[in-house]
Parts: C-alpha cells; sequence; structure tokens
C-alpha cells in the first residue's frame, strides 16, 4: 500500500509523485505573516462595508439641512447601502466565482470608493443620492467576498479563529465611524463652491469612501485564491500561489514547497452561455444537501442585518435626543415621546448640530464592542462557533427587551451601544458556508446569503424609522425577539466539520 500522507510539521511528503489535496497542501504552506498580512488587507475590505454604510447614521443628520432632507426621507436614503447590496449580490457572485476573487473584489471596491468620493461634491439631495446607489451597486462584492478568500488562503484548522478575529476587525469599523465623525462634523468650515457650500460632512463623506480605495490598492498586490485556480483547473498557477505563501510563511525558497502536484477537480469541458452559467451557480444551493444551509445562513444573516445596520443607524439619532431631554426617570422610549411633543410645540429653523456626548458616547462604546469581540472571537476553538453564535444573539437579544424598562441614561446608552457585537456572529455563520459549499459554489452561496441578510438591512432601517417615533417600545421588542429567535435557530448548525458533496454528484 502506497501512501500519500503529509507531515504538517515536517514539511516532508512521503511521496512527491502523488497528487496532493489543496487543503493538504494549505497545511504545508502553514500560517506565518504571508498570510496573515492579505487576510488583514481582506479584512478592511470588511471595514470598509462596514464604514460607509454605518456612516449614513451620522452624515444623514448632519446633511440635512443643506441636501433639505426629511425624515423619511433620511430613512430611504439610509437604506441606499443594503438596497444597492440586495441589488447586485447575485450578479457579483457570478462574477467572483467565475472571474476570480482578487480581480472582482479590487475592481468593485475601487469603483465604490471613486463613487462614494464624488457624491461628496453633488449641489442636491437627487444627485448625491444617484452617485452613493452607484457605490451602492459596487458595495457587495467586498462585503461578502473576503470570508470566502481569507478561508481558502489558510490551513483549515486556523480558518475558523480567523474569520471571527477578522470579525471582530470588522466591528472595529463601526468604532472608527463616530471617531471620524467626532473629529470632522464639529469643525466649522464653509467653502464656497458656487452651487453650494463645501462643508464638514461632505469631507467626511470622501473619508468614509476613501477606505474602498485603500482596501483595493493594498489588495492589488496580493495573490489569487489558491482554490479559485484550482476549481478552474490552473494547476501550475494555483501551486506557484501556495510556494510563494510558503517562502513567505516559513521565509525558505519557493522551490523547498515538498508539494509538486496538485489534485485537479473533474472539469465540465462543455462549454456554457451566461444564462446557463448562472443556473448551474444557482440551482444547487436550492435543493439539498445544500437547502438548509442556505436557508438557515440567510435567515441568522437577515437577523444580523436588520439589528446591526437597520436598528443601529438610528442610534446616535436616538442617543442625541435621550441626551439633550429631560430624562429623569423617563425611560428613552418616554423621553423620545417628550421631545417629539417639543418640537412639534416649536417653530425652530433646521438644526444639524450632533451633541459632543453623542459622540464620545458612541465611540467609547464602539471601541469596547471592538474588544469585547476580540475577546470573544480569541475564544472561538475554546466554545465553538454554535455556541458562540448563540450567546451573541442572546445577549444582545436581551440587552434590546430591557431597553424599555431601564430609566438611567448610562445604563441605557451602553445596552443600545452594545448592538455592534451582534457584528461577531458573522464571521462564524461564514466559516459554517465555507465548510458547507463546495469551492465553485462558495462565492455564490456567500453572496446570495449576505444579500438576504442585507434584505434585513433594508426592512430594519425603515421599521424603526417608522416604529421608533410610533410605538416606540414596539420597536425594541421586535428586534430582541427577533435576536432571540435567531439564538434558537442556531441550535440547528451542525456541530462538526461538514465535507460537502462533489457538485458534480448534485442533480441540476
Amino acid at each position: 500500500m502506497v501512501k500519500n500522507t503529509i507531515d504538517t510539521v515536517s514539511e516532508t511528503i512521503e511521496n512527491e509523485d502523488n497528487a496532493v489535496d489543496l487543503d493538504q497542501a494549505l497545511s504545508v504552506a502553514g500560517i506565518g505573516w504571508y498570510n496573515i498580512r492579505y487576510s488583514l488587507a481582506l479584512a478592511l475590505f470588511l471595514i470598509s462595508a462596514i464604514i460607509d454604510p454605518v456612516g449614513y447614521s451620522y452624515l444623514l443628520p448632519a446633511a440635512k439641512c443643506d441636501l433639505q432632507m426629511t425624515d423619511a426621507q433620511r430613512g430611504v436614503i439610509g437604506s441606499i447601502p443594503y438596497i444597492g447590496v440586495v441589488a447586485t449580490s447575485f450578479p457579483w457572485g457570478y462574477l467572483v466565482d467565475t472571474k476570480g476573487r482578487k480581480k472582482t473584489v479590487v475592481y468593485s471596491s475601487l469603483a465604490a470608493g471613486l463613487f462614494g468620493v464624488l457624491a461628496a461634491f453633488m449641489p442636491d439631495l437627487t444627485s448625491f443620492t444617484i452617485f452613493k446607489l452607484l457605490s451602492a451597486f459596487c458595495i457587495a462584492c467586498p462585503a461578502s467576498v473576503p470570508y470566502s478568500f481569507i478561508g481558502e488562503i489558510l490551513p483549515h484548522r486556523y480558518r475558523d479563529i480567523t474569520l471571527s478575529i477578522t470579525n471582530a476587525m470588522q466591528i472595529s469599523g463601526s468604532a472608527l465611524v463616530p471617531l471620524l465623525a467626532w473629529a470632522i462634523l464639529p469643525l466649522d468650515f464653509r467653502i464656497d463652491f458656487g452651487l453650494y457650500y463645501f462643508r464638514p460632512w461632505r469631507l467626511l463623506t470622501i473619508i468614509y469612501s476613501s477606505f474602498f480605495i485603500l482596501s483595493a490598492i493594498l489588495m492589488s498586490f496580493g495573490p489569487e485564491s489558491p482554490k479559485y485556480l484550482i476549481s478552474q483547473g490552473r494547476h501550475d498557477e494555483s501551486l506557484k500561489v501556495l510556494r510563494t505563501i510558503y517562502s513567505g510563511n516559513k521565509r525558505k525558497p519557493a522551490a523547498d514547497y515538498p508539494v509538486k502536484r496538485l489534485k485537479l477537480p473533474e472539469q465540465d469541458k462543455q462549454k456554457q452561455t451566461f444564462l446557463n452559467s448562472l443556473v448551474q451557480q444557482t440551482i444547487p444551493l436550492l435543493r439539498p444537501p445544500y437547502l438548509k444551509g442556505f436557508i438557515l445562513n440567510g435567515t441568522l444573516l437577515f437577523g444580523i442585518f436588520a439589528t446591526l445596520n437597520g436598528l443601529y443607524m438610528w442610534i446616535p439619532d436616538i442617543l442625541n435626543r435621550v441626551l439633550t431631554g429631560d430624562s429623569a426617570d423617563l425611560t428613552a422610549c418616554e423621553v423620545i415621546a417628550q421631545r417629539l411633543n417639543e418640537t412639534a410645540s416649536e417653530n425652530a429653523q433646521c438644526n444639524d448640530s450632533i451633541d459632543s456626548m453623542t459622540f464620545v458616547i458612541n465611540t467609547i462604546a464602539n471601541f469596547c464592542c471592538a474588544f469585547i469581540a476580540l475577546g470573544f472571537s480569541s475564544t472561538v476553538k475554546i466554545l465553538g462557533k454554535k455556541t458562540l453564535l448563540i450567546l451573541v444573539y442572546m445577549l444582545i437579544g436581551i440587552f434590546c427587551v430591557l431597553v424599555n424598562f431601564v430609566t438611567q441614561d448610562t445604563i441605557f446608552a451602553i445596552l443600545l451601544s452594545s448592538l455592534p457585537i451582534t457584528g461577531l456572529a458573522i464571521g462564524p455563520i461564514n466559516a459554517y458556508a465555507v465548510e458547507i459549499f463546495p469551492t465553485n459554489l462558495r462565492g455564490m452561496a456567500i453572496g446570495l446569503t449576505m444579500m438576504v441578510g442585507r434584505t434585513g438591512s433594508i426592512v430594519g432601517t425603515n421599521v424603526a424609522g417608522l416604529l421608533i417615533n410610533a410605538v416606540c417600545e414596539l420597536t425594541f421588542y421586535i428586534f430582541g425577539g427577533m435576536l432571540i429567535l435567531c439564538g434558537l435557530l442556531s441550535l440547528l448548525l451542525p456541530r462538526s466539520r461538514i465535507e460537502p458533496r462533489p457538485a458534480k454528484d448534485m442533480p441540476l
């Protein structure tokens, strides 16, 4: 019997003539500065995809006077990033699986950044909205692809912990939003551009969008996914990437990499039309054995994004109202109702100022959330993905419900500002996707489940905007109950790694 094994400690193979599985080849390449560096670059895409949409929670209140924006319009415009993601997740998923991870994520991120920067120079609400919508059409790719990309350049045993830590870093993007807003919005300058004055909120728009451009530049020097290359039958290119990873990690010549041949998946030699290719990428996800995972992942992501992006967009405004109101022995919803009555009785001019304490509380709270998330991420190996998910959903769900009973400003601010921790659940859910779905379907699967999730952002933004003034208490009961339900649904996730069946075994 001829052995075909790799010793990942001694980095030798017993028979170099035998083809090696890609997961074994990645184990030999190991983990080190090279793939960690590009994991960080990929994490920056995710941070960018958080900063730009969450930034609306500060940009829109600061721009409402210049752009003559009503509260109803603000809710719709706040949904734009998520509308763009939902509308384009399908084509971006197709391009990622057929044209490559690296090229697609670099070009899409660059376009998102450029359109976002141009939006800062638009004179009115209509033109501003159009360019932000164009930017939103490009966000779906950098908002989802890095999860599968990171999983495909790391050995299997490091994927869960790395994706969880990456997700904690993404939460730090939420912390940068109020910090940057705090630094820019209080500035007092007005530059006459003819049709409008260039004020601080426009500069903040440029800064938020520039993260996409920086991400694209950094990743342009990075490798293509070896898993994508091997799935396309590009054996030599995949092996070259693996040699580079090995050399960068081990500080040894690439020629010393002991793997000489990789196992190639069976290729479909028949040429396909665009539509047939799309069908082949999508239909398998809607049939067993992947249907259950697709529905479950999509539902769990819906709950996350409805809270993380939907409800959270209104948090600075809610905090601003509570902190500037008479909150003695009153719950947050009672203060909001009180402020609404005061506003209705006044005939005041437009006010786009934000109380400095709103910046302070949100900045401190978000950085605390990032550190907490990082701490939880480091325990994912001990707790397991499922346990971590259940804890996050249940904890934040209970916090949302408790908002209706708290009368102390400090406790209220802590409970409400803990919402970014919900983002900690995204990494484990996508780690399950990396395990459940095969390489040729993984980009589409993650893209589509993220699309379902971001539908929650649209629903959450508008539902919170409609309910927070009309039936405030119900708002927090709905979002809290939804998260608790997601925590219970997480029990349906598998405990052990699922070995995906080859796509060729699946009927179309």
